[in-house]
């Protein structure tokens, strides 16, 4: 069954919601690649080659070169992609937002606690 990228990414949001929540940074980022990647692998033929990111149509999730710090918040890492940016607290909180700043996605980690970022 094939989908368009709109289509999967809201299927990614969906499944990241309903995850259990993550405790840690490190662990926030294997739950969106591997989330991403299940995603990807199911609802298109495109293999995972993160080389040809730009090209190939599929989405990929963040990779620690694009890792950004963020201002006033040693606690918080921000990743660049190309319509958005995903930021990860130390406690395993995610949000999502687009390049305008408008919060696609919010999950708290496993502490309750959110991203906040103000």
């Amino acid at each position: 069954m094939g989908l368009g990228k709109a289509e999967r990414f809201q299927e990614f949001l969906k499944r990241l919601e309903k995850s259990t929540p993550a405790s840690s940074h490190d662990d926030a980022f294997k739950l969106l690649g591997e989330t991403l990647n299940q995603v990807e692998d199911e609802f298109t033929n495109i293999p995972f080659q993160p080389e040809h990111w730009q090209t190939d149509g599929r989405m990929y999730p963040p990779e620690e070169d694009n890792a950004r710090e963020v201002e006033g918040r040693s606690d918080v890492v921000r990743y660049r992609h190309k319509a958005h940016n995903t930021f990860i607290r130390d406690n395993g909180a995610i949000e999502i937002r687009d390049v305008d700043g408008k919060v696609l996605f919010e999950k708290c980690g496993s502490d309750g606690r959110g991203v906040d970022l103000q």
